[in-house]
């Protein structure tokens, strides 16, 4: 019985890949920057040294660029390691799992935060099955992938959603007042763009958006495929899994790849992104 119990712990903790629906935000309204879920995660402002920089008034191009991205990257390398803390803890009770050991009762207290932090029902579930759910979402998103989403949704940080709410990937929101309503937006929506304390609030919205909602299970299975290969995290393959952030589809996801590939972006992913 034990050996049995260790097999089946093995295939579903190990391969991090098992499907599952997510009710909470399957229904979630799309927008055309973004599927965001429709409540808002609750977070606690992030200590930001600075207020967002004025980045439209650095004419040269290059140098706008290099302040976005020297700006930009200890928030988003904050952020992700939020999460890789999370996902340590998960690897842990994975390991102890694989070695026959049954989680304590901290360690299922853990997992049930998790869950619900991330969309997920454990319910009636094996427990190395709701570990194997969990790890296929709590996951970093290389810096490449974020850069070009915040560069592209912001204009470079000076759209005036990036300026006004320090939100510079679009996201949405539906309740009234939770954000600023879009200038141009269309009679028959009632969708606003959120609006953050802070920058760093909207990076942790955003990591946590591609980590849980129903329109990036794909973006998530590259991710998970690239764990189990041990490889790099890349986000110009991981952006194949973007097709629904914008109404432009595949389109979209090819403008994000070739922003990666112009600004060689890949070079901010740092290679600690492991397990």
């Amino acid at each position: 019985m034990r050996i049995w119990v260790v097999i089946v712990a093995l295939f579903w903790a190990a391969r991090s890949t098992g499907s599952h629906r997510d009710p909470a935000v399957g229904d979630a309204a799309p927008g055309s920057l973004g599927d965001a879920p429709a409540r808002a995660p609750a977070f606690s402002s992030m200590n930001d040294e600075h207020a967002l920089p004025d980045f439209a008034s650095i004419r040269d191009v290059s140098a706008k660029k290099a302040a976005f991205y020297t700006y930009m990257l200890p928030l988003i390398r904050e952020a992700n390691a939020e999460v890789a803390r999370e996902r340590t803890g998960l690897l842990a009770m994975r390991d102890a799992l694989l070695d026959g050991r049954e989680l304590d009762a901290g360690d299922l207290r853990a997992l049930a935060t998790l869950e619900r932090r991330y969309r997920l029902d454990g319910h009636n579930t094996w427990v190395a099955r709701r570990v194997g759910d969990l790890l296929r979402r709590v996951d970093v998103v290389p810096e490449s992938l974020v850069l070009a989403q915040a560069a592209k949704e912001s204009g470079w940080g000076t759209s005036r959603f990036a300026r006004e709410g320090n939100n510079l990937f679009g996201i949405w929101c539906f309740s009234v007042g939770c954000g600023l309503t879009p200038l141009a937006r269309a009679e028959h929506l009632a969708h606003e763009v959120q609006r953050f304390d802070a920058v760093g609030d909207g990076v942790r919205h955003y990591l946590r958006t591609i980590n849980t909602h129903e329109a990036y299970r794909t973006l998530r299975a590259i991710r998970a495929q690239a764990r189990r290969d041990n490889a790099t995290l890349h986000g110009e393959l991981l952006a194949a899994g973007l097709e629904r952030y914008s109404e432009r589809g595949i389109a979209y996801v090819r403008e994000i790849q070739s922003m990666i590939r112009y600004n060689r972006l890949q070079r901010f992913t740092e290679v600690r992104h492991s397990a």
